[in-house]
């Protein structure tokens, strides 16, 4: 299993792009600014594609679910929002390990060789008795797996807004103390045995019910986008995960609507470890989209257009065509 501190590309849903403009282009430019690979997901049906989108067991792999949570299939207004992951990966050309099982990936948190889940994954296998279950994740996933209590007064049931990762055998915790002790107690007694555990926590004088949204952040290879959301703690909540993440670069940036939508930024992005090529390749397609003084003059040289064209021309033409048509000029010559 590759958590996302270990990946070097990150994909989002056409939805952000469209639904969430001024997010998803402040997200462009932050990831263009430190030069880190991203791209768009085909043929989503919503934005929150971490929840659907494949668990990538090694650089190779990727774990296909059933994208089936109970918050979209009991109401048949929303299952039309439910995307088919299946297709998505046949459509990245991806190797993929198929399982029946049905995951939220929004509730898979990667920790070096381990992930942590709620037990909301229990709810969404019914046929499946809880011992067995726990053993077919295991096998499925290729990791332990801990599991943490769910709030059933969180219906989504996401360890992504609960915890995250800091290092292979240390996690950040989010300010669940402020809302429910007993919970959070909880929480932190299942994963101390396995886990340092460090605490979110504000000095205000009332706490902001979208503080939670914090510890929903990107993170990708060394890079954190770390949510800012107009409130008093913005600025408590970017010194703590400074002083947590030393080694990282981390940028913040205002996700204040898709938070009013029940979202963060982890749950509109997905990381993945990508080859070589495919970095490279995005990296240069995305590298004109938002021109600064260092780029602004910068063009493409005959051996990058010769790389793009034949790493993937249809991409490439579509938004370049008049350098494709270049490249194919070139050919015929």
């Amino acid at each position: 299993m590759i958590p996302d501190y270990q990946c070097n590309a990150v994909y989002f849903s056409e939805w952000l792009k469209n639904d969430y403009p001024d997010i998803y282009h402040g997200l462009a430019r932050i990831l263009n600014r430190h030069n880190v690979a991203y791209d768009i997901i085909p043929n989503t049906k919503d934005v929150w594609c971490r929840d659907y989108m494949p668990i990538q067991l090694d650089k190779e792999r990727y774990l296909c679910y059933e994208y089936k949570p109970d918050y979209l299939m009991n109401s048949a207004s929303n299952r039309k929002y439910i995307t088919d992951s299946l297709d998505i990966c046949r459509d990245m050309q991806l190797k993929i390990k198929d399982t029946p099982l049905i995951i939220d990936g929004g509730n898979v948190v990667k920790v070096g060789n381990k992930a942590i889940m709620t037990e909301k994954v229990f709810v969404e296998n019914p046929t499946v008795n809880e011992n067995t279950l726990k053993n077919l994740l295991e096998e499925q996933m290729e990791c332990e797996i801990i599991f943490i209590p769910w709030d059933r007064a969180e219906k989504y049931g996401h360890s992504d807004g609960i915890i995250k990762p800091i290092s292979d055998n240390s996690i950040l915790m989010t300010n669940y103390h402020d809302f429910d002790k007993e919970y959070s107690n909880e929480v932190i007694n299942r994963l101390s045995d396995k886990f340092e555990i460090k605490i979110l926590s504000y000095n205000v004088k009332k706490t902001s019910p979208e503080s939670w949204a914090y510890i929903n952040f990107l993170t990708v290879g060394n890079l954190i986008v770390l949510p800012s959301l107009g409130k008093e703690e913005d600025e408590q909540a970017l010194e703590q995960v400074n002083a947590y993440y030393p080694y990282y670069t981390i940028e913040q940036l205002n996700i204040s609507d898709l938070v009013k939508d029940g979202g963060g930024i982890n749950c509109v992005s997905w990381c993945r470890y990508a080859n070589e090529q495919e970095t490279r390749y995005l990296k240069l397609y995305n590298s004109l989209d938002y021109e600064d003084d260092s780029t602004k003059n910068r063009m493409f040289t005959d051996e990058e257009i010769i790389f793009m064209c034949k790493h993937n021309i249809r991409k490439f033409a579509d938004k370049f065509p008049g350098i494709a048509e270049y490249y194919m000029k070139c050919l015929d010559d």
